[in-house]
């Protein structure tokens, strides 16, 4: 009965200091386009969008150390999961991938109301925290570069070539559904963490 007790006060504690509001319904960021999925959709049309984390473990199509310019690194950061274009690969001496230059959009630290404000001109502070809820960034829509990223902060590698030769992209549907799905799951992934 104590060890009720004790989960039933984790979750209430957890859901009172969650920042989603409004149910985090996010259908009009995903229609933006500014999350990282959405540059990298633009650079390779045929990226395939997932759904959920068992698609996000089927991108994994190439070892890390295989990585070439072109590719899709992917990246956990903890709450979310995060999608960079390869733009250049470093090597060693002995020609082995060491780190990476990558582009990429929405990778950035939370976006402070001032920042949101003067950005997107809301009605009300609710509006800002919903868009925390939904993952939103003060680089979102925002694409920006980052180099000499060390390959082992990168969780895995989807290259559209492997894919290509696989016989397809793995385009998963209508692109508006998976994008609201995709940042559903974060939310429900980061809610999980948190108990």
């Amino acid at each position: 009965m104590r060890l009720f007790s004790i989960i039933q006060t984790a979750m209430v504690i957890t859901v009172l200091n969650t920042t989603c509001y409004a149910g985090c319904n996010c259908t009009d960021w995903v229609k933006r386009d500014g999350y990282c999925v959405d540059y990298v959709k633009s650079r390779i049309p045929t990226f395939p969008v997932p759904n959920n984390v068992a698609e996000i473990a089927a991108l994994k199509n190439k070892k890390i150390q295989e990585v070439e310019e072109g590719d899709v690194a992917i990246f956990d950061l903890g709450n979310y999961w995060h999608v960079s274009y390869v733009e250049k690969v470093h090597k060693d001496l002995q020609g082995n991938a060491t780190a990476i230059d990558v582009s990429e959009m929405n990778f950035g630290g939370q976006i402070s109301l001032l920042e949101y404000k003067n950005k997107w001109s809301p009605k009300n502070e609710d509006e800002w925290k919903r868009a925390l809820c939904c993952g939103v960034t003060n680089k979102y829509d925002q694409t920006s570069l980052r180099n000499d990223i060390s390959l082992n902060t990168v969780k895995q590698i989807w290259s559209p070539a492997v894919a290509a030769s696989e016989g397809g992209g793995g385009v998963y549907g209508n692109t508006v559904v998976n994008k609201f799905t995709e940042v559903l799951n974060r939310f429900i992934q980061s809610t999980w963490k948190e108990l």
